[in-house]
């Protein structure tokens, strides 16, 4: 009996000790699909150096509905680069970059709907609960109308971009 109490102490000590001094490997990457990248912070906005491949890998989704491309996405991870005094400038350039490039090649449709949103919450199997959806921004255009405006290098300015857009609405 006391070797078996002897051997659980040990154990436990050994455990605890572990607890106590921590990992110094960094954790594996998430196997959930819907993790994100590391939020990227600019501190200086730049539209042509701004990793949008990154930021709208598993945030965004696009649906071809026959009149209209529909084209949404959950800025939740990278609110603090639109949290700032020309947040309508950097989110109707989210709204370009996410059509020009989340746009399905076999849709025929002109008409392009992008809605903006914060997922606050999400449930157990990681999806957004309704109820908790931010809505950040809504924008209607003609895909062929703003096309020059967001493969440019140079930045649109705001006049530019609000005269493109058919709606403009940033909550």
């Amino acid at each position: 009996m006391k070797k078996i109490l002897a051997a659980a102490f040990l154990l436990m000590t050994g455990t605890l000790w572990a607890q106590a001094t921590g990992s110094t490997t960094p954790a594996a990457p998430s196997d959930n699909p819907y993790a994100t990248a590391t939020p990227t912070i600019l501190k200086k906005w730049n539209f042509s150096a701004i990793p949008w491949e990154d930021w709208f890998k598993n945030n965004a989704e696009s649906t071809d509905d026959g009149d209209y491309v529909y084209l949404f996405w959950n800025a939740q991870d990278f609110k603090a680069n639109f949290e700032v005094k020309d947040k309508k400038r950097r989110l109707a350039e989210a709204a370009l970059k996410l059509a020009s490039q989340l746009y399905p090649s076999s849709a025929k449709a002109d008409a392009v709907k992008v809605d903006l949103v914060y997922i606050l919450e999400r449930d157990a199997y990681n999806q957004p609960k309704l109820d908790s959806l931010q809505k950040v921004a809504h924008f209607e255009f003609l895909r062929s109308k703003v096309l020059g405006l967001a493969g440019g290098k140079k930045e649109p300015s705001l006049a530019a971009l609000q005269k493109a857009f058919d709606q403009f609405i940033v909550y």
